[in-house]
């Protein structure tokens, strides 16, 4: 499994995440991804579950959110909390609350003079028409999601930016048939991160690459926030018979992420930034980073492989291995035949003879064409 840690653009790349045509693979800038590589976790199977919930919980989608460019004079007007970078700031008053305690002086991007003031601002601002505070860390900022139902929830699952709640008797792992936890005898809630988590059936849960397992004691009200709930998985005791602990199944902390062996794709529909939108994604958007299966080798673990088929490879080995082959042998065959088939005549004419010569013999035995001329 993979976990995007960083993306961004390089202006030289020899060695491209994803290139949009071969030939020119490893000339110009580029975006670069990379990844978290590890071992895949537990899958789990919840059983006897009832009340089950699904809550999704995004930050700010920076795609499709507004943004406000202050060399532009955009940001005069901006009321809120914004999230700003290189003087491009985007809008988290929907996604976020922050308490901050320890501010810096205001800037006043609103004066006639404001989009040279704050055209390089970087941060976490509060604004209020204009007027910017720049909030120093630390912080606290949480996401508005604040109606999650936990009221009598023993099971929680994340799953990227989505919480899956329930109340189950037991949990066994998929590929051991053991049961990791029950609720008559840990008497707690568990707490995991998991890759997928989908319903079995009408009372059981499948989850499949379950990491950081634990259990918490700590009684929880009828709703919580989605940034509580991570605090208190973060807080929880591991307890690694449920689910593994990360830091146990690291490969590597950071390898170099290709889409394919070559790192490259030859279909020129944009392809490359299909892969992005979903692989780039770092959490630097305040949301949950990509997480998703990969490919590696043992003997270049810093390199990581999102779409491989040993199946598909065998096969492209065998055409380009054959075919070429083939080719090569009838083409041979072609001129051989050729060769002994077509003759040129007097006449500078080609003419084909076929294989019998017509050959005769004279009465002192010796070898004549048809025409009389010795041979």
């Amino acid at each position: 499994m993979c976990t995007t840690t960083r993306a961004f653009h390089n202006e030289t790349c020899k060695q491209p995440t994803c290139g949009e045509w071969c030939l020119s693979k490893g000339a110009g800038p580029c975006i670069l991804v990379y990844v978290h590589l590890r071992q895949n976790g537990s899958s789990l199977m919840f059983n006897n579950c009832s009340n089950p919930v699904n809550k999704s919980c995004y930050g700010i989608d920076i795609e499709n959110s507004q943004n406000y460019t202050c060399i532009y004079k955009s940001c005069q007007n901006m009321t809120g909390l914004f999230n700003c970078t290189k003087g491009v700031c985007y809008n988290l008053t929907d996604a976020f609350i922050c308490v901050a305690n320890n501010k810096e002086p205001p800037m006043n991007c609103h004066a006639r003079r404001g989009h040279v003031t704050c055209k390089d601002i970087k941060g976490i601002f509060n604004c209020t028409v204009g007027m910017c505070e720049r909030i120093k860390e630390p912080y606290n900022c949480e996401r508005r999601c604040l109606d999650i139902p936990t009221l009598n929830k023993n099971v929680i699952l994340m799953s990227g930016n989505k919480v899956y709640l329930s109340k189950c008797e037991s949990a066994t792992d998929l590929v051991t048939q053991k049961e990791v936890w029950n609720e008559a005898l840990n008497g707690s809630i568990l707490m995991a991160s998991c890759h997928e988590v989908k319903r079995f059936g009408d009372e059981s849960l499948t989850a499949v690459d379950c990491i950081n397992g634990s259990l918490t004691y700590e009684k929880l009200e009828f709703f919580s926030n989605f940034t509580h709930l991570l605090n208190l998985h973060q807080r929880a005791n591991n307890f690694t018979q449920i689910a593994p602990n990360v830091f146990d199944l690291t490969i590597s902390n950071e390898s170099l992420l290709l889409i394919n062996l070559e790192g490259c794709v030859n279909t020129l529909s944009d392809e490359c930034k299909k892969f992005f939108k979903h692989y780039a994604k770092d959490g630097s958007d305040h949301n949950a980073p990509a997480r998703f299966p990969c490919y590696y080798s043992e003997l270049k673990k810093q390199i990581a492989v999102a779409r491989f088929d040993l199946n598909t490879e065998y096969n492209q080995f065998l055409f380009a291995f054959f075919l070429p082959s083939v080719l090569l042998i009838t083409s041979c065959f072609t001129l051989v035949l050729c060769q002994q088939t077509v003759v040129v005549g007097d006449d500078s004419k080609m003419r084909y003879r076929g294989f019998k010569h017509c050959i005769t013999a004279d009465v002192d035995g010796k070898p004549k064409l048809d025409n009389g001329d010795e041979l």
